[in-house]
């Protein structure tokens, strides 16, 4: 089995980066020899988004920690790259960058996402024994902005109201007990269509042929709202879609509990001048009826 983890970070971001890749360190033991992961990473520099004449912390500092902190990697097929070009650049070119012939699933990791060590061993069995031409894995999540997510949130973590960006919850429960827990993890199917590109498994007809990244996309934009919003419309046409959520395992952000309005990159932050680039955001979240519609005429 060939599966790629597609990893976009900004420089701000390396100390997540540093978690993450201690965390894959930690999966390897967990898995199969006859699995083939290869790790896509890129440390996003384009100065189309910053501007580092301002800027107080040198490009060198991010690049030294990212190829040091690569070296946890060693037991993958890691393919590193810096971008330090002037154009824009984002996680959907990554996501598009990413494809490979011989890749049978594709994996998106955010950056500011803890996960236990045997997630990936378990989505990789759930991937294994799943048969629909199409289809989504996703783990369960803590409680969060409204209603819409509760299709996926932990029943012991559904607590309290929905919540901005200030949760209440711990990350180091969640973590405590994944460890614990007797709970048995098993697969269930979902008829709503819920992910967000944290720590979710798609398998290859889905992430090239069925919401791949038309190629006039660039930077940023929802493709997981495209993909929630395409999905949708082809189950209704007969086309074999699935979602399925990975119960007794649980992902969230590192930013809860302790690191509340902190978090691991706040200090550097304030070190950053980022230029203002919302007006791309804007462009994609204006067009983004239209890349659906043109995506449902193809189907």
């Amino acid at each position: 089995m060939n599966i790629k983890i597609v990893y976009h970070l900004m420089p701000w971001e390396i100390d997540y980066a540093l978690l993450t890749f201690s965390q894959l360190k930690k999966s390897k033991y967990y898995l199969p020899n006859d699995i083939n992961i290869t790790i896509d990473t890129v440390l996003n520099l384009s100065s189309f988004l910053i501007d580092w004449d301002q800027t107080k912390l040198p490009k060198e500092y991010f690049i030294e920690k990212y190829n040091t902190i690569s070296l946890l990697l060693n037991d993958y097929t890691h393919n590193k790259k810096i971008y330090d070009g002037d154009e824009l650049y984002g996680s959907i070119d990554l996501v598009r960058d990413a494809y490979q012939t011989d890749i049978e699933y594709y994996i998106n990791i955010c950056p500011d996402m803890y996960f236990h060590e045997h997630l990936l061993s378990y989505l990789i069995q759930a991937a294994s024994n799943t048969t629909n031409e199409y289809f989504v894995i996703t783990p369960q999540i803590c409680r969060m902005w409204d209603e819409s997510w509760e299709i996926l949130t932990h029943p012991k973590f559904a607590v309290g109201p929905h919540y901005g960006w200030e949760h209440t919850t711990d990350i180091f429960d969640v973590d405590y007990y994944l460890r614990t827990s007797e709970e048995p993890v098993k697969i269930i199917p979902i008829n709503q269509h819920k992910w967000a590109g944290w720590f979710d498994l798609y398998n290859k007809k889905f992430y090239e042929k069925l919401v791949n990244v038309p190629t006039e996309w660039a930077g940023y934009g929802a493709w997981d709202a495209y993909g929630m919003a395409v999905t949708t419309y082809a189950k209704q046409q007969g086309y074999d879609f699935q979602q399925y959520r990975l119960d007794g395992q649980i992902i969230f952000e590192y930013g809860i509990g302790p690191l509340v309005g902190k978090s691991f990159d706040s200090y550097y932050k304030d070190f950053f001048v980022k230029k203002d680039v919302s007006e791309q955001r804007e462009l994609f979240n204006k067009n983004i009826n239209k890349y659906i519609e043109e995506r449902i005429i193809k189907l």
